[in-house]
């Protein structure tokens, strides 16, 4: 279920920021906030908190198959409360915040960072507000 998508044409990374605000319905939620790239549905970043299980997970979709899994046990996010996810990029890793804190990285595996257009958010969120802002290198 799509909540969200955004074009930016000329790229998102590195040295952009990009802040998604908003809350999740109930414990069993999860939601994804997905970096994709031009051209085709590759995912660059796939970032998924999944409540049931306390954990984040991320990976990428490249060449029409899913890489490995990176899992985190790290899970500041509670259901029905406001948080603040920030992924910021700079030229070898995507750096996550959540509340202001950082969670994780996660290696680029899309080298082609300017291919890197699409910005989508999935399933379970009300969002509150998204910005995509240039932070610099």
């Amino acid at each position: 279920c799509l909540q969200f998508e955004a074009l930016h044409p000329e790229g998102i990374c590195p040295g952009w920021s990009i802040v998604v605000k908003g809350e999740t319905s109930s414990s069993s939620s999860m939601f994804e906030i997905n970096l994709l790239c031009d051209p085709g549905d590759q995912i660059a970043l796939h970032f998924n908190p999944r409540f049931s299980s306390s954990r984040i997970v991320c990976n990428s979709f490249l060449n029409s198959h899913w890489g490995q899994e990176e899992v985190n046990s790290t899970f500041p996010f509670k259901a029905k409360e406001p948080f603040q996810v920030e992924i910021y990029s700079d030229q070898d890793y995507f750096h996550v915040f959540i509340n202001e804190n950082k969670v994780l990285q996660y290696k680029h595996r899309q080298k082609n960072l300017s291919s890197i257009t699409k910005l989508q958010i999935l399933d379970d969120i009300d969002i509150s507000s998204v910005e995509i802002t240039k932070r610099g290198l």
